[in-house]
C-alpha cells in the first residue's frame, strides 16, 4: 500500500504556512524564537543552579 506525500501532516503544515502572509509568518517565527529562548534561559538556569549547589556542597 502505498502512501500519497499529501497524506502526510508535516506536508500539509508546510502548505498552510506557506499560504500565510508575511506578517503571520512573522509571528509564527518570534513565537517559535521566543519560546526556545524561554526554554534555554530555564535551563542555563536550572545548569546553574545545580552547578552552584554542588561547589558549595563541595567547599563545606
Amino acid at each position: 500500500m502505498k502512501t500519497r506525500e499529501s497524506e502526510f501532516f508535516i506536508d500539509k503544515a508546510i502548505v498552510k504556512y506557506t499560504s500565510l502572509s508575511i506578517k503571520e509568518k512573522t509571528i509564527i517565527n518570534l513565537t517559535l524564537a521566543m519560546t526556545v529562548v524561554v526554554f534555554i534561559i530555564g535551563s542555563l538556569y536550572n545548569f546553574g543552579e545545580v552547578v552552584g549547589e554542588f561547589l558549595y556542597y563541595s567547599t563545606h
